[in-house]
């Protein structure tokens, strides 16, 4: 192969590398550190106000630290 034809591909390679790059700073945000989901349900059950507001979960981590907790909710049903 002739060094031209190398130099070549070895440019539109290089281009094709630096467009795939993503070197903006327009990237989403990620979402707050997870939330332990049994502290968030007990708290959301104990505010018990007529004029509380909606709780926005959709970007929310939430993780299960209960899960081999059968007790976990046993609080809530006393």
């Amino acid at each position: 192969m002739s060094n031209v034809l190398k130099m070549t591909v070895l440019a539109v390679s290089g281009l094709i590398l630096v467009g795939c790059s993503d070197s903006s700073n327009n990237r989403v945000e990620r979402p707050d550190p997870s939330v332990d989901f049994t502290t968030f349900v007990n708290a959301e059950i104990a505010n018990t106000s007529d004029t509380r507001a909606a709780v926005e979960i959709n970007d929310t981590d939430f993780s299960f630290n209960d899960e081999n907790n059968p007790q976990a909710y046993d609080d809530l049903f006393r």
